[in-house]
This record gives C-alpha cells, sequence and structure tokens, in this order.
C-alpha cells in the first residue's frame, strides 16, 4: 500500500510541477428502464424479486461487449449506474409494481411477508461483435418462479431476446440492451404472472372447499 501511496504522489507531483494536465474523464452512466408489462388480472399474492447471479464478468457496473475468439470486454468511458445484478433487479421490481398486477412487489426477499418469489439469473447481457459489423444486444435470463410457503418450485424456464443498434455508439448499443432487455422481462413477467395466478386460483379453490 505504501508503494502505491509512493508512486501515486510521485506522478502527481511531477503533472503539477510540469504544467501538465492529466485527468481523467468521467465515464457517462447509464440505466436500464423498468420493463412495460403487460396488463391483467389482479392476483391475490405478494412476490419478491432477486437477481442472484451473472454470468461470469457481468457482475460489475461495466457494460460487457462479446468479441471473436470468446474475449469479453467492456465498453470504454461508460459505466451502468450500479452492479448489473442490482440495476436489472431494480427494473425488475418498478415494472412488476407498475402493472398493478400484484398486490405488493419487493426486492429483498424476508423484509416484508411475500408469497411468491421470482428468483432471476442473468446468462447474458451484452454486445455481441462476434458477427463483424454493428453489434447486436443479447440478453438472456433464466428465471425460476416458486411458492414461500413450503418452497415450491412452480414454473422455471429461461428467456431470451436480441435487438440490433443501428450504429456503434455508446447510446446506440445502450439502447438496444434495454430494448432487448423490455422484450425479455415481459416474456418471463407474463409466464411468472401465470404461474402465480395459477397457483392463487388453486389455493383459494381448495381453502373454499
Amino acid at each position: 500500500m505504501r508503494t502505491l501511496i509512493v508512486a501515486a504522489a510521485a506522478a502527481l507531483a511531477a503533472g503539477c510541477f510540469g504544467g501538465l494536465k492529466n485527468e481523467a474523464q468521467a465515464p457517462i452512466i447509464y440505466r436500464i428502464d423498468a420493463p412495460e408489462l403487460a396488463a391483467g388480472s389482479a392476483i391475490a399474492s405478494e412476490l419478491s424479486i432477486v437477481v442472484e447471479r451473472t454470468a461470469p464478468g457481468l457482475d460489475v457496473d461495466r457494460i460487457a461487449g462479446r468479441w471473436p475468439g470468446m474475449r469479453l470486454d467492456y465498453l470504454a468511458g461508460a459505466r451502468w449506474a450500479d452492479r448489473l445484478p442490482l440495476l436489472l433487479q431494480s427494473a425488475l421490481v418498478e415494472g412488476f409494481q407498475d402493472s398493478g398486477r400484484l398486490r405488493s412487489v419487493q426486492g429483498d426477499v424476508g423484509r416484508f411477508r411475500s408469497t411468491h418469489a421470482l428468483v432471476v439469473e442473468v446468462r447474458r447481457f451484452e454486445a455481441d461483435y462476434t458477427a463483424g459489423g454493428l453489434p447486436l444486444a443479447q440478453v438472456e435470463l433464466s428465471a425460476t418462479i416458486g411458492r414461500l410457503s413450503d418452497a415450491r418450485v412452480l414454473a422455471s424456464f429461461t428467456v431470451q431476446a436480441s435487438q440490433a443498434a443501428p450504429e456503434n455508439r455508446q447510446t446506440a448499443v445502450v439502447a438496444a440492451l434495454d430494448g432487448a432487455f423490455a422484450k425479455a422481462a415481459a416474456e418471463m413477467a407474463t409466464k411468472a404472472l401465470d404461474a402465480i395466478g395459477e397457483d392463487a386460483a388453486r389455493a383459494q379453490a381448495g381453502s373454499a372447499q
């Protein structure tokens, strides 16, 4: 640690006394919008959403790209507003809340009472340059929806979506990732809400007997 501090101080002194300004440009910060989910009937259930895991190299605040030769790298001068799993979890919670389909939606299992949990794994969330030319945003999410009272899995599935970026610019790449995520999240939400709705209907029918 002492060596690093001394080296940094020496570099700073050289820059000051040499009259140089070598300030690193701050990265541009991006976020992912909450997906717009399809309308439907209300379900008398509470949901907790957790983005639990990511593929290697994605659990960061950097925007990933995939290049030929199985190479993973990151867009220069750009960052997500948070680590990717937390960013996507926040967007999913907001999207499910805005849908109005459930009595409550939260992002922290155990803080409040929930009847169901949606656990998500991020398998792909990157700009794919492997085909050459303009990048293709690739999103793949693996989801498990379960009932918390007895830890029973109701459904497990994978959704994926892609969207081409119209140009190789940061804003275009991020917009394509946002669009691909919106499509994948909408499909995931439909399947998850169908599973929760069917489970709630069975529970209601059982209590009525």
